[in-house]
């Protein structure tokens, strides 16, 4: 998706997996929502499980090569949706956009 070239932008979603919806979740998650996101153009990156700390449990990143789709895609009825269905899986949700940068970030 970006063939000789870093991403300007990552999006990190940061959440807790609610303890009774942690299948839903993984079925959604990899069945429907990262595929989904890639097909829109925010292709993942990486996620990170965090188990130590007074943190969200998980951290997803996806690329973005610009301000303008990255909030285009936000804006999309479609994505709405699916966000919206993500949170019915999670507690303590969180969405930002950030300046690209090499490794974690958070």
């Amino acid at each position: 998706m970006f063939p000789n070239a870093q991403p300007a932008y990552k999006v990190l979603m940061t959440y807790d997996i609610l303890h009774d919806k942690q299948e839903a979740y993984y079925r959604y998650v990899l069945g429907e929502f990262v595929p989904r996101l890639r097909n829109m153009g925010l292709p993942m990156l990486s996620a990170w499980h965090v188990t130590y700390g007074m943190y969200p449990q998980r951290l997803l990143e996806f690329a973005c090569d610009s301000r303008g789709k990255a909030h285009a895609i936000f804006i999309d009825p479609a994505y709405r949706r699916m966000e919206d269905r993500l949170k019915s899986y999670t507690q303590n949700f969180e969405r930002r956009l950030v300046l690209y940068r090499e490794g974690f970030q958070f």
